[in-house]
C-alpha cells in the first residue's frame, strides 16, 4: 500500500510531542524497538499492523485508522506499472518501456495527492534516463535525469554529498542507476562506494535488497573481486528464496556462476543450470539465450 509516510510520520511524532513523550518513554511502554519508532516518524517505513496497534493506545488515537487516510489514490495502478517496469529490466527489454512512460504520465494526470505526483514523477524520470542511457548511449543525459529524479524530493542532493541523506526506497532505487552510470564515465570504485551506501540504507527483508545484492555483485566483477562476487550472488539468492520472489533469481544464479568459474570452483555448473531453469520458468527465453551466448564467448563455456 502507497502511503504519504512522511506526512504521517510527522503526525505521529506530533501526536507524541504533544502528549509530551518522548521516543525513549513511548518506546519502554509499548515494547516496541526505538530505531522502529524513529523510522516511523522519519517516513522510513510503512509501520505494521501489530506495531501501531502497540501504539495506539500510549498515543491515545486509533494509527491503523489514521494511517488508511494518508493512503493514496491509484496505488494499485503504480504497482502495477513499476512490476512491469522491474520485469522489462530484468529482461534486458529496453525497447518498449515507452508503455510504462506513458502510463505513468496519464496516472500522474488524475492523481490529487502532491506526494504521490512526486513518487510518479521520480519513476517518469527514472524511466527516461534508462531509455536515454541503453537506447541512445546518451550517459551524461541519462545522469541528470536521475539527479533530476532525487531533488524532487532531495532538493540539496548532488552526487558529491549522497551520503549526506536518509533516501526513501525509490531514491534508493535512483541512486543506483547513478551508481552504474558513474562505472561508465568516472570510476567502478566509485560506483562500488555509492552501492555499498545503497545497501546499508537497506533492510535485508525490503523488495529493494536483491536488486542491489546483483549489482553489488556485478561491481566486484568488474574489479574482479570474485569472492565478494560470490557472497552478494549468494545473499540476493537467499533473499529470492526465502521470500518466494523468483524475478531477477535467474540473473543471481549467473552472476553466482561465473564468480564461481573465475574462482577456479567446479560447483559453477549448477548455478549456470538453475540461471537457465529460472529463464525458461519466467518466459525470459531472449534473456536465456543472451546469457548462453555470453558464457561461450566470454568463458568458453557450453551450457
Amino acid at each position: 500500500m502507497y502511503c504519504n509516510l512522511q506526512n504521517f510520520g510527522e503526525e505521529i511524532r506530533s501526536i507524541r510531542t504533544n502528549l509530551g513523550f518522548t521516543k525513549k518513554y513511548v518506546c519502554e511502554i509499548s515494547g516496541i524497538h526505538e530505531d522502529t519508532l524513529r523510522n516511523i516518524e522519519n517516513g522510513r517505513a510503512i509501520p505494521m499492523q501489530k506495531t501501531l496497534d502497540l501504539l495506539s493506545p500510549i498515543l491515545k488515537k486509533d494509527l491503523n485508522k489514521l494511517l488508511l487516510d494518508y493512503r493514496l489514490n491509484n496505488y494499485s495502478a503504480l504497482e502495477k506499472i513499476k512490476n512491469t517496469l522491474e520485469s522489462k529490466i530484468d529482461r534486458n527489454e529496453f525497447e518498449t518501456l515507452s508503455e510504462e512512460l506513458n502510463n505513468l504520465k496519464a496516472l500522474s494526470k488524475i492523481e490529487s495527492n502532491s506526494y504521490f505526483v512526486d513518487l510518479i514523477e521520480q519513476y517518469i524520470l527514472l524511466i527516461e534516463s534508462i531509455i536515454l542511457n541503453k537506447k541512445y548511449n546518451k550517459i551524461n543525459e541519462s545522469l541528470d535525469k536521475l539527479v533530476e529524479a532525487i531533488k524532487i524530493t532531495t532538493d540539496n542532493f548532488s552526487i558529491d554529498n549522497y551520503n549526506n541523506f536518509v533516501y526513501s526506497s525509490i531514491e534508493i532505487r535512483i541512486l543506483m542507476n547513478i551508481a552504474l552510470l558513474i562505472s561508465k564515465f568516472e570510476s567502478t570504485e566509485k560506483s562500488l562506494e555509492i552501492m555499498n551506501f545503497c545497501m546499508k540504507s537497506v533492510k535485508p527483508n525490503e523488495e529493494l535488497y536483491p536488486k542491489i545484492c546483483y549489482y553489488l555483485s556485478y561491481t566486484y566483477h568488474n574489479l574482479n573481486i570474485h569472492k565478494n562476487a560470490l557472497k552478494y550472488s549468494d545473499l540476493g539468492i537467499k533473499y529470492c528464496m526465502q521470500y518466494r520472489n523468483y524475478n531477477g533469481l535467474n540473473l543471481l544464479y549467473f552472476r553466482k556462476a561465473i564468480a564461481e568459474y573465475l574462482l577456479g570452483y567446479k560447483s559453477y555448473i549448477a548455478p549456470l543450470k538453475k540461471c537457465i531453469y529460472f529463464c525458461e520458468v519466467l518466459e525470459q527465453y531472449e534473456l536465456r539465450d543472451l546469457l548462453m551466448s555470453n558464457c561461450k564467448k566470454l568463458y568458453n563455456i557450453d551450457i
